[in-house]
């Protein structure tokens, strides 16, 4: 993904793990009633009173301090909770892809519950019917729209034109000559010169929201992915460094999360709508639809023989496919809780290897093609994001307490540990040449680090 999270989930305990204090009020309409379940009169006073004063808009006092929503999750109103966590929240008509319901549902003493155990007991399954009968019939609501208020800081020298809490960076991807960084977010498309970061210019996509960038093999093309929640996935490709848009690819019924090059021709993408999609980009049609994850697809990558290509998803499942027939080779099933990305190993020698990062704040060292899970790390925070050092000798994570974390892959101990960020780090990005990284994460926050 590439990968608010993300998601201050970011964002989520980790990514997916954001607090909400979910003690239901009494119930009108039992959860097994034939009933439309009203949002207004049955959920919306549940969330006033349960979870707005932690997980509204961003206020600023009369000193100018920021308080953000926790974890990044906006629930007071439909704009906030569908931009939450790439749309995961609440996925329409999916109970078992809505976040939400993935939490209130985990077994009692698992990590990532909701509520939380010093927050009241778990919810009664009469509650969880009802939540669950409600995002079945389509997670409606009604005439409410929610907090429409903007932020109004009370200083008097801010640009009227710059919005003072920015959405997090999403994704980030190096141009090919090391000299820009691109980065995704709810706020478009931005271009950043390297290694000072000043803003260079922006680029207008069609994507409303957007979450995974990959350049292409000969580094004259971007690929964008995006979409709207349980609506549609768009795949945008942009020249370089024009930044014009010269193809849109619209298959996908929902967000577009990962995007990968197999070729100069051709693309997968992975989506919230449970499919990746192989992509002739000379026609703009699909090649083949892998369908297989039980829940959303969130990361991609191609092995080096680009015959073979590995994806990870909400459903915790690590999936190897061979391309030439389209079949499912794998289904590595070691991670407890969703997968959030995954990266090959730069290396020609011996079996591939690749790491993925899961909410259960493991990294997991794989051999795809045999399908065997080598070893893996625990780390104190979950991992959103990961990437290999140019020279394969270390894995770098950025995790939900904004600590990058390098991680020795033979030893599988941790080798270093930065503090980069406050909130969540969503995303990063390895330079192709040196050993910077940069690291995005809330409010638009981009930084540099040097590693030793």
């Amino acid at each position: 993904m590439k990968r608010e999270q993300h998601l201050n989930l970011v964002v989520p305990v980790s990514i997916f793990s954001f607090i909400f204090v979910l003690v239901f009020a009494a119930l009108t309409v039992p959860a097994d009633s034939k009933t439309e379940v009203d949002f207004e009169t049955q959920i919306l006073p549940i969330l006033q009173n349960r979870c707005f004063n932690c997980h509204s808009a961003p206020k600023v006092d009369a000193s100018g301090i920021i308080t953000k929503p926790k974890g990044g999750v906006q629930l007071d109103s439909v704009k906030g909770v569908e931009a939450s966590l790439h749309g995961e929240v609440i996925v329409a008509g999916e109970p078992e892809d809505s976040l939400l319901y993935q939490r209130i549902t985990l077994p009692e003493g698992e990590t990532g519950i909701m509520p939380p155990p010093e927050a009241g007991d778990p919810l009664t399954e009469q509650e969880i019917g009802l939540i669950r009968k409600w995002i079945e019939q389509g997670a409606t609501y009604g005439e409410w729209k929610g907090n429409q208020s903007d932020l109004k800081p009370s200083t008097t020298n801010t640009n009227l034109h710059q919005p003072t809490v920015m959405p997090p960076i999403t994704s980030l991807a190096f141009s090919p000559d090391g000299k820009s960084v691109v980065a995704c977010s709810q706020a478009g498309l931005h271009v950043y010169d390297f290694p000072t970061l000043n803003l260079q210019r922006m680029i207008k996509a069609e994507a409303r929201n957007i979450h995974a960038l990959a350049f292409s093999p000969d580094g004259d093309r971007l690929a964008v992915g995006g979409g709207n929640p349980a609506t549609k996935g768009i795949i945008e490709i942009f020249s370089w460094p024009e930044g014009k848009s010269i193809h849109v690819l619209r298959e996908h019924r929902d967000s577009v999360t990962a995007v990968a090059w197999q070729n100069t021709s051709s693309l997968a993408s992975a989506s919230l709508d449970r499919r990746v999609i192989l992509w002739d980009l000379q026609t703009g049609t699909p090649i083949q639809q892998l369908e297989g994850h039980s829940k959303g697809v969130s990361s991609l990558c191609f092995l080096n023989n680009k015959e073979i290509l590995v994806s990870t998803g909400i459903d915790q499942s690590v999936r190897v496919w061979d391309l030439t027939s389209g079949e499912l080779i794998r289904s590595m099933n070691n991670h407890t809780l969703p997968v959030h990305d995954l990266a090959l190993r730069p290396s020609d020698e011996g079996l591939p290897v690749i790491v993925s990062a899961g909410d259960d704040r493991t990294v997991r060292f794989w051999q795809p093609t045999i399908g065997r899970m080598v070893k893996f790390a625990r780390l104190e925070e979950a991992p959103l994001d990961t990437a290999w050092l140019s020279d394969g000798s270390k894995v770098v994570a950025v995790c939900t307490d904004g600590a990058v974390r390098l991680v020795d892959p033979d030893s599988v101990e941790v080798t270093d540990e930065i503090h980069a960020l406050n909130g969540w780090a969503y995303s990063l990005a390895v330079h192709p040449t040196n050993s910077s990284i940069v690291i995005g994460g809330p409010n638009a926050q981009i930084r540099r680090i040097m590693l030793k």
